[in-house]
């Protein structure tokens, strides 16, 4: 199965400072991607390379295994994109809109346009001037507008941006829908680590310009180790055993309320430990690694991973 999009080895500086530095990745037919790092680690950069929105210093961008530099016109006819905030003609109606930018394009089969307002839950609303939409459904129009021509990679940055709880639902519902049914491929830029955590099929994680995390969601989360929250009576002696017993360490302390990382050590182990030094245990839970727990401990936790 041919890559959809493959980036090898991606740099971009501008004067002194260096926004991305040595990018790669590559996905196949129906990944979603979530493209994620604090602000300033150069996710938009990356997203504005691949749409050719500016020019990079080094590495090749090949989409559909058609390269950017030898014909971008070809390349990006396969490419759909929603980037910053959703901007429409706001006097036209929401079937006016995606009119006016399918004539951009060479060919745009009949009853395209009122398959896509359908496919984005919009139909019902396809003769209301944008000016009177809520956020919500111009997030929606503007993945209709991505899905004009069918391209087979669409890129979002921060589509949820603003959106409320249902809204975010249902919009990475249709991303899921479509990356299913239509095989099309998506990388999106968020800083909802648990939403890109809940649907993404991989994970790329910029800090500083550069890749600190990359592969399948499902890996990254299968190999993290296990994070124990629990409640003693013997504070200072589970301390001292703490310091005493290979394979733990203490990521938070409260009072009597710990939270452990079980690093080379089974639950079992860990319990029975606690039980032969006669330490008290009011309850104990078990957790597993979130990709935020991962994003924080990464990028330093010096940022807040829901900000914008």
């Amino acid at each position: 199965m041919e890559k959809i999009i493959a980036v090898q080895n991606l740099r971009k500086a501008y004067k002194k400072e260096t926004a991305v530095e040595n990018v790669s990745f590559e996905l196949m037919p129906g990944n979603i991607m979530g493209l994620l790092g604090p602000n300033g680690a150069g996710k938009t950069t990356t997203l504005k390379m691949i749409t050719n929105l500016c020019s990079k210093d080094k590495g090749k961008i090949l989409i559909d295994n058609v390269s950017l530099d030898v014909d971008p016109g070809l390349a990006l006819s396969k490419v759909g994109a929603a980037l910053d905030t959703p901007s429409f003609y706001q006097e036209l109606t929401a079937r006016e809109n995606i009119e006016c930018f399918a004539s951009l394009y060479k060919s745009i089969p009949d009853g395209q346009v009122t398959e896509l307002l359908d496919y984005v839950g919009l139909s019902t609303q396809a003769e209301k001037k944008v000016k009177k939409f809520s956020l919500g459904m111009k997030q929606r129009l503007a993945l209709a507008r991505a899905m004009l021509g069918q391209p087979k990679l669409i890129i979002l940055d921060e589509p949820a941006n603003g959106l409320d709880p249902q809204g975010q639902i249902d919009l990475y519902r249709l991303i899921c829908d479509m990356a299913r049914d239509k095989k099309t491929t998506f990388i999106v830029s968020s800083h909802q680590l648990h939403d890109m955590e809940e649907f993404c099929t991989d994970i790329l994680i910029l800090n500083k310009g550069k890749s600190i995390l990359q592969g399948k969601t499902e890996e990254i989360l299968s190999e993290t180790t296990n994070i124990v929250d629990c409640i003693l009576e013997e504070t200072e002696a589970f301390l001292d055993v703490l310091s005493k017993f290979q394979g733990i360490s203490l990521t938070s302390h409260k009072g009597n309320r710990f939270t452990v990382k079980l690093e080379t050590v089974c639950l079992d182990e860990f319990i029975k430990k606690l039980v032969a030094c006669n330490l008290h245990i009011h309850s104990i839970s078990v957790r597993r690694n979130s990709l935020q727990d991962l994003f924080l401990k990464l990028t330093g936790g010096d940022d807040d991973a829901s900000a914008n």
